[in-house]
């Protein structure tokens, strides 16, 4: 069974980055775009960046390490929306550079909590929505770092990696309600979140990636929008990685 056409979206983590590129991308295929975020000032800026009105739902504050606020935004968007036919979770942390023997239980619950549990919550609930039409898409972010080893970043990859098999797993499950689960796992793009690495990982990266540059938010942005396309509807359970080549 094909899935509807999809009128409505919901980004979290659309503030800024990919997330705010998915909005923008998404908004010019004529879907109204809702975005939730930390920042709630970030939220609204993405909004009003958005050309069409009607492409503008509406901005929302949400810590998704909090799973009451989670069901909370749920109910909010429900008497908002006949139905949600996307979800796009962009949102997550990196956390600092840091080795096991020096990483504490702080830095590895605060990482799970946000990148692995947020993202379950916030899954669990459009799920829950989506089953009742019978249609949906979902789009998880992970990353590069869940695909080959990062060291210094043990929490982030091992969080980054349970979030492909977190959407491997959801899509085998989901598929008999004709909702469909792909996952992002970007390289290197050019977000604010790089402002984190160390100096000089950004050269490291460009002389490591056969394309000898970082990656766009633009490029995610296309991305997406591919995956909200009628072109997309036979693929579910899916990793995609954009990285130039920096993982092949």
């Amino acid at each position: 069974m094909k899935t509807e056409k999809i009128r409505t979206a919901l980004i979290v983590g659309g503030g800024s980055g990919m997330g705010q590129s998915a909005a923008m991308a998404l908004s010019r295929m004529g879907i109204q775009v809702f975005v939730a975020d930390l920042d709630l000032a970030a939220a609204q800026k993405t909004l009003s960046m958005i050309e069409a009105p009607e492409a503008r739902g509406e901005a929302f504050s949400l810590n998704i390490s909090k799973s009451d606020a989670v069901a909370d935004l749920f109910e909010a968007l429900k008497h908002r929306m006949a139905r949600l036919d996307l979800l796009a979770h962009t949102a997550g942390i990196l956390g600092r550079t840091v080795f096991v023997e020096e990483m504490t239980d702080v830095e590895w619950r605060q990482m799970m909590g946000i990148n692995l549990d947020g993202m379950f919550y916030v899954c669990r609930e459009a799920v829950r929505w989506m089953k009742d039409h019978k249609t949906g898409r979902i789009i998880l972010f992970s990353s590069v770092a869940s695909l080959t080893p990062t060291p210094g970043a043990l929490h982030y990859s091992a969080s980054k990696g349970g979030v492909n098999m977190l959407g491997k797993t959801l899509a085998s499950e989901v598929g008999r309600h004709n909702i469909r689960v792909n996952v992002v796992a970007p390289g290197y793009i050019e977000t604010p979140m790089l402002d984190g690495l160390p100096d000089g990982f950004s050269d490291y990266v460009i002389k490591k990636t056969p394309i000898k540059r970082l990656g766009e938010p633009e490029e995610i942005g296309a991305l997406v929008a591919y995956l909200a396309s009628p072109e997309a509807d036979f693929m579910t359970g899916q990793v995609l990685s954009l990285n130039g080549g920096f993982v092949i």
